[in-house]
């Protein structure tokens, strides 16, 4: 009696699967190197040209889009992109990516009048912060095109075209640095350096629109798309609060509403040289989280498992690599970097070394909560690290800049125990709702 034996992938189409793996992971990865280094370089620009109180209004203007962009990506990047669905005709597919799309839109211009009415409620109500106001301004004006080309960006993602997100963040990279080089020649203060970001972002839109030629928005269907997405997205949307605390995007508007703008220019600098880890996340997570959701619904919870475990030690090597480096040689890459400026910060860095290495560490089980839905399994770890986060930065205000990289390595290091006991917790209930007879 012979006993049957599962049928192997053939080797040349397994090999052939993992070379397009690499590759789209390739692209992935200079998509947010164009994106990190344009950072780095324009923020290096700004700081060495703009007085800086201006360099720290443009850091909280940007920190203020990545505040709404939480949400953003929790209502509407989030289940689109977990949303495993076969391909299906040419013009179905051009349908369901369009019909997101113009969710997308409608969205990026709902949180920018948001951040028009928080700036409005700032200037008039709290005196001592008014210098406040005009960052959000300007991180209203930016927000409406960074979205739309961070949505165009996953677009293609979502199609499998990942080249062609590197080449819009390739323009995006020429079109910000170019705008740095302007605004500090010409006009060397907030306006200008946000203008830069804004412009960037609009000449990558275009550029991306030209390639996938959204269809013309159809409200009720669109509306449909989103509507299985719902209670989900809700859950995200309330995660965004406590998260944005202890962002390291966001966070700067906390420190300078506590410490002012001296102090949002410092750190602002300091994260100029530890961005690109995050970068890192990003291209790894634009690859990753649409796997992550394949593998849940082709191998079930072991092969979601075995996704997240891979991401994790991936980016265990490349984020540590590059942030030990960057941890290492501080004083040098300071120098360089902004020719004296902010002398003196070298701690400053090395110290959200640490930290940015813990945040980054979380971005795994957070994928796993996403993928498997567990939306208010994860809010409860956002609404405890936030608690922790507070509390010390609290704490960390008599010790400046250092005291609040300390305090945010902390909050980092709780998310990642509390984490690991969700992650837990919904493996445990997705396998016990599998077991249920339908």
């Amino acid at each position: 009696m012979t006993v049957a034996t599962p049928p192997r992938p053939l080797p040349g189409r397994l090999s052939a699967r993992l070379a397009d793996r690499r590759l789209a992971r390739l692209f992935a990865l200079a998509d947010q190197g164009f994106q990190g280094l344009g950072s780095i370089v324009a923020s290096a620009i700004l700081g060495r040209s703009l007085p800086p109180d201006q360099f720290g209004a443009v850091g909280v203007a940007i920190g203020a889009y990545y505040f709404v962009a939480g949400f953003h990506r929790s209502a509407i990047t989030l289940p689109y992109v977990t949303e495993h669905r076969e391909h299906g005709d040419a013009q179905d597919d051009r349908r369901y990516h369009s019909d997101w799309w113009w969710l997308n839109v409608a969205a990026a211009l709902a949180l920018s009048v948001a951040l028009l009415a928080l700036a409005g409620i700032v200037q008039v109500a709290f005196a001592r912060q008014q210098w406040l106001a005009l960052p959000l301004v300007l991180g209203a004006a930016i927000t409406p095109p960074l979205l739309a080309a961070d949505f165009a960006r996953r677009w293609f993602y979502k199609q499998e075209r990942a080249i062609w997100a590197a080449v819009v963040s390739a323009v995006f990279f020429v079109a910000l640095v170019a705008g740095a080089i302007v605004a500090g020649r010409v006009q060397p203060d907030a306006r200008a350096g946000a203008a830069a970001w804004g412009g960037a972002a609009a000449v990558t839109t275009l550029l991306a629109l030209v390639v996938l030629r959204p269809a013309a928005p159809a409200a009720r269907r669109a509306g449909a798309r989103f509507a299985p997405h719902g209670r989900f997205a809700g859950w995200l949307a309330l995660n965004i609060f406590p998260y944005t605390v202890y962002s390291t995007a966001t966070v700067v508007i906390l420190i300078g509403a506590l410490l002012g703008p001296g102090a949002a220019a410092v750190f602002t600098a300091a994260r100029t040289l530890t961005n690109p880890a995050v970068s890192i996340v990003s291209a790894i997570d634009s690859t990753d989280k649409p796997r992550a959701a394949a593998a849940l619904a082709r191998d079930g919870a072991p092969g979601l498992r075995g996704a997240i475990g891979n991401t994790r030690r991936t980016l265990i090597v490349l984020t540590g690599g590059y942030l030990a480096l960057v941890a290492a040689f501080a004083h040098p890459l300071i120098a360089l970097v902004f020719h004296g400026q902010y002398a003196g910060v070298e701690f400053d860095v090395q110290l959200l070394c640490a930290a940015f290495f813990l945040f980054c560490l979380n971005q795994p089980s957070e994928t796993l909560l996403i993928v498997l839905r567990a939306s208010r399994t994860m809010f409860a770890t956002r609404l405890a690290t936030a608690i922790v986060t507070l509390a010390a930065l609290v704490l960390a205000i008599p010790h400046g800049v250092a005291g609040m990289a300390i305090a945010i390595a902390v909050s980092q290091l709780a998310n990642i125990v509390l984490l690991g006991v969700a992650e837990r917790h919904a493996l445990n209930r997705h396998a016990a709702l599998s077991e249920v007879p339908a």
